[in-house]
């Protein structure tokens, strides 16, 4: 839970404002690559500025957070706080500083993917381990479906009695029923084309004026709204995109 109230918007904002973000998040042409490493900064910036707490109802809110991840996660902290002290006594190392810390930061996600991949494969392990319908086996079951999403649509049951399951399947069924039940003339006009789903790679963004759209973009966001895809608050990007979009 973040305490937004207790935030300390001026250090985060100077955090995003003098982050090296070309190097660390923009040396990839893959733009989705370049978007996971920008919400890894912004995460970053929220767990130094904002205040927050665990809060879990079965008491335990990351089992996997082992006692490598708190040694990890202390490091990447130290290395902060060495490069802020650094720079605010502009000493001769402080891109060294710099540096270290982004080290310690790569190497803090790192050990806690693994850690929470070692965990999962451990449940697995163990699940597999209980007879099928045992009284042992629904219970961790139904905990390990309950981190899943479901599909909020159910099958759908085609006209020759077979179902249609996937989100595309699902699609194409209602676009055949539509297509039935329209009584449209279309003549002989020809469907639209679909939208290309290939990659975006970084030369494709930056043909346009992005500064403007993004600004534009962090100015209107309503901060009463839900987070989006990469799980950053919205009150967040209102209040400190504006220096990582001047930077």
């Amino acid at each position: 839970m973040w305490r937004y109230r207790s935030a300390d918007w001026d250090g985060m904002r100077s955090f995003f404002a003098c982050y090296p973000w070309q190097p660390t998040c923009f040396s990839s042409e893959d733009a989705s690559s370049c978007a996971d490493a920008v919400t890894d900064v912004l995460w970053q910036g929220m767990e130094y500025y904002i205040p927050f707490s665990d809060v879990s109802t079965s008491g335990e809110a990351r089992p996997w957070f082992s006692a490598e991840c708190g040694h990890a996660n202390a490091l990447k902290h130290a290395a902060y706080r060495a490069w802020v002290d650094a720079r605010t006594r502009n000493s001769l190392d402080v891109s060294e500083k710099k540096k270290a810390f982004n080290r310690a930061a790569k190497s803090c996600k790192k050990v806690m993917e693994m850690s929470l991949y070692d965990h999962i494969s451990r449940i697995g392990n163990k699940l597999a381990s209980y007879p099928a319908g045992s009284k042992a086996f629904w219970p961790l079951a139904k905990s390990v479906e309950s981190n899943f999403c479901r599909p909020s649509l159910p099958p759908l049951l085609r006209p020759d009695g077979s179902r249609a399951h996937t989100a595309e399947e699902k699609a194409n069924l209602f676009a055949s029923l539509f297509a039935e039940s329209s009584r449209l003339d279309s003549g002989d006009a020809s469907p639209p084309a679909a939208p290309d789903g290939g990659e975006t790679s970084m030369s494709d963004i930056h043909g346009y004026d992005s500064r403007t759209s993004v600004g534009l973009g962090l100015k209107n966001l309503d901060v009463n709204k839900a987070s989006g895809p990469g799980g950053i608050p919205a009150i967040v990007l209102k209040t400190c995109g504006m220096n990582c979009h001047q930077s």
